[in-house]
């Protein structure tokens, strides 16, 4: 008996060693990559315990993951304004880093030769699947072989979070679009055909043809929609404290707004705008108030109407009120984006519902043999 304890305490020793050993070496590798990128040590430090307080189990995949990124970014914003500092020169220049740190992460991922046919997919590489007009649907890949073998696709029922499945003679024959997120490199997207449906150990499955013809998709944190809404902008001046609660009466400079999503806009004005420049655009949509505050990040001159459009990034916007425009987009844009939409924000936040996915993986199994 003592023995079998000695033996539990080594090997307990062991795998304290192994995990000290790891964490110390993926510590090292995430400064050394700081450094590469033009981080101080300090802030490098900081995108350490940001990538750890905002759940990123790899913190390495903050130097390849606009989503990542981003996470860091609204962690960083939210944590300055709740302790007033937001308009700091120290946090502001932070965040221009982490702003230009986005751009290169972007450009970084889109230079990268991807995978170029579904013959190099792993098993279990989960999928969301779209058949037309009946929406999406989550998957898995079952087997990859002469053909690509996945999990009949189902989808989660509103009412009673259990997995829902279309008979199978609704997929046979069909066109479907397919996309996925491969975990430290993109999400991809192809059109396959369903051409035949059975059992592959024990699981209802469907049979898709190969293709050659995949297409990188860059994850967009929301929807953009043309519109035709006139607005009233507002500049903030340099160090003056922002008051995101307060509704502005005094006319400001009017403009239209061109296109908008819940993270920003492209409006029109009359005369020369400026780059970064922190301004706060107000206006209504359906008799509803909506405030945005955020940062000009480019601007198109055109001298002969002499007028500019302005790339605008909503850096705050209240809850209610992104509410308010989500409602406008989605009741704008046609059905089909929304489900190309769906599917790429599904798609790529897999990774994090591991343990959501592990409890409805079983009721897929369960619901899938009992059908």
């Amino acid at each position: 008996m003592p023995a079998v304890i000695s033996v539990i305490i080594t090997l307990a020793f062991i795998l304290a060693l192994f995990k000290l050993y790891k964490a110390s070496t993926e510590k090292m590798n995430f400064f050394s990559k700081g450094f590469d990128y033009g981080f101080k040590h300090s802030e490098i430090s900081a995108l350490w315990q940001l990538a750890k307080k905002c759940g990123i189990e790899e913190p390495l995949s903050l130097y390849i993951s606009e989503n990542s990124v981003n996470r860091c970014i609204s962690s960083v914003i939210e944590e300055a304004k709740q302790k007033g500092a937001e308009d700091s020169t120290q946090v502001q220049a932070f965040l221009e880093k982490l702003y230009k740190f986005k751009t290169r992460v972007i450009l970084d991922k889109e230079n990268k030769r991807g995978i170029e046919s579904t013959k190099s997919l792993d098993a279990n590489q989960k999928l969301s699947v779209i058949l037309k007009g009946k929406g999406v649907f989550k998957s898995r890949i079952l087997n990859n072989g002469t053909q690509l073998i996945i999990l009949l696709p189902y989808q989660i029922s509103k009412q009673s979070k259990r997995p829902e499945f279309l008979s199978e003679s609704e997929w046979d024959g069909k066109e479907i679009s397919v996309y996925f997120w491969r975990n430290g490199d993109a999400g991809y997207a192809f059109d396959t055909k369903v051409i035949g449906t059975g059992i592959f150990r024990s699981d209802k499955a469907l049979f898709l043809m190969h293709s050659t013809k995949l297409d990188r998709t860059q994850k967009r944190q929301s929807i953009r929609c043309k519109c035709e809404i006139y607005a009233q902008m507002y500049i903030v001046q340099q160090g003056e404290k922002i008051e995101y609660d307060k509704v502005e009466t005094a006319p400001g400079y009017k403009c239209l707004l061109e296109d908008i999503s819940e993270d920003g806009a492209m409006i029109r004005i009359g005369g020369k705008g400026k780059a970064n420049v922190r301004i706060k655009i107000q206006f209504e949509i359906n008799g509803a108030l909506v405030v945005m505050h955020g940062i000009i990040r480019a601007v198109e001159w055109n001298s002969q109407l002499g007028q500019s459009r302005i790339h605008f990034e909503c850096t705050h916007i209240e809850k209610g009120m992104r509410n308010t425009v989500l409602a406008f987009v989605y009741n704008v844009i046609p059905p089909e984006q929304k489900e190309i939409h769906q599917a790429i924000e599904q798609a790529s936040s897999e990774e994090n519902q591991v343990q959501e996915e592990t409890s409805t993986e079983e009721n897929v199994q369960k619901e899938n043999s009992s059908q």
